[in-house]
């Protein structure tokens, strides 16, 4: 009889695991064929991903250089590859995965690791490239390879609460995915919502200045709802990324910083999304507002604080999500909202808006 249950209970775990990563793969880390099958392409939006997709070198494939494009551009080949059918796209894509493996382990910084290496991920899945090879690199990537800042991506995610930390959730959670590793998924997300909700997991180093913060005894990714300090309205506020452009004050000044911790945190809210792990409504909508602080309050209080140039494009996410439409205010064509930042983007061809 003892026997009999086991057996049950171990066909059902089975049963599950198999599901999952059947769904995993159904839905794809960033988009999938069927959700992209019948968009248009005779429009600006998509001239803009399929600019980006002919215009990749494949043998510049690099996560060394932070503020290279070609893993962004790579990322569109896949997806024109998954509209067209144009086996060159995929070339691109496996040729520039394979010189990837074919360097071994990058140098530089977990930065630059963190922008460049989720795109290239996203972009194996899309075309269904899988090898053990570049599951190896991609596990190499996440935990095992120490960078020059004596990290590795992991230990970077655990360690930074700014946008290194960020990119570096965003990376993971595309190698997690894609390695249908949920175990370690669900790890990263948990602790990324403790670093929001508090307490403070013990492996985070906040800088000196504690200035932006609602309670610096009690110190979080993102302010707390309602935070108000000396009659200022900081609720949603990042503030290890606000420091950046100085100590707490009534007039801040705009880093640009937190725009770009949010670009990793969006990669990483839809990918843990699709895995069916969200994390959108965290801490009454920590991502929403922190979003809102940068885009609304701040950009009518001070002026210069709205997203501009390569944070463009969360502003569709964002509005898919939050039911926003910021990105209305852009021209889908000549501004950067459909086209991509520092490690993703694409948002007309993902989300099926119309351009």
């Amino acid at each position: 009889m003892v026997k009999t249950k086991i057996i049950v209970i171990i066909l059902t775990f089975s049963i599950i695991f198999m599901y999952s990563i059947s769904h995993a793969q159904q839905i794809g880390i960033w988009t999938s064929t069927d959700e992209v099958a019948n968009i248009p392409t005779d429009n600006c939006a998509w001239d803009q991903v399929k600019k980006g997709a002919d215009s990749v070198i494949p043998d510049s494939a690099t996560v060394s250089d932070q503020n290279s494009n070609n893993n962004a551009q790579i990322l569109a080949s896949a997806i024109v590859y998954i509209r067209t059918n144009i086996p060159a796209y995929r070339d691109k894509v496996v040729y520039a995965i394979e010189k990837l493996i074919s360097k071994g382990k990058p140098s530089m910084d977990t930065l630059a690791w963190s922008r460049e290496t989720a795109a290239y991920v996203m972009a194996a899945d899309l075309i269904n490239y899988r090898t053990v090879a570049f599951e190896n690199w991609c596990r190499n990537m996440a935990e095992v390879w120490v960078a020059s800042d004596g990290r590795t991506m992991l230990k970077t995610f655990k360690e930074r609460p700014n946008n290194w930390g960020s990119h570096a959730f965003a990376s993971l959670s595309a190698i997690y995915a894609y390695l249908h590793d949920y175990n370690r998924l669900k790890e990263i997300r948990d602790f990324w919502i403790l670093s929001v909700t508090g307490p403070k997991p013990k492996e985070v180093k906040y800088g000196s200045d504690l200035s932006w913060h609602m309670d610096q005894n009690f110190p979080r990714l993102i302010n707390p709802s309602g935070s108000i300090k000396e009659g200022i309205n900081i609720d949603g506020i990042i503030p290890d990324d606000m420091r950046r452009g100085g100590s707490f004050s009534s007039h801040p000044t705009d880093s640009g910083y937190p725009w770009e911790l949010m670009q990793g945190l969006v990669v990483a809210a839809r990918i843990l999304d699709r895995m069916g792990m969200s994390i959108w409504e965290v801490d009454n909508n920590a991502i929403y507002r922190a979003a809102y602080a940068l885009q609304i309050r701040l950009e009518e209080n001070y002026g210069g604080w709205k997203a501009e140039g390569d944070d463009e494009w969360l502003l569709p996410f964002l509005d898919e999500v939050y039911g926003t439409k910021w990105s209305n205010a852009y021209d889908p064509c000549s501004s950067r909202v459909f086209k991509h930042g520092k490690n993703a983007g694409w948002g007309w061809i993902t989300l099926k808006r119309k351009s």
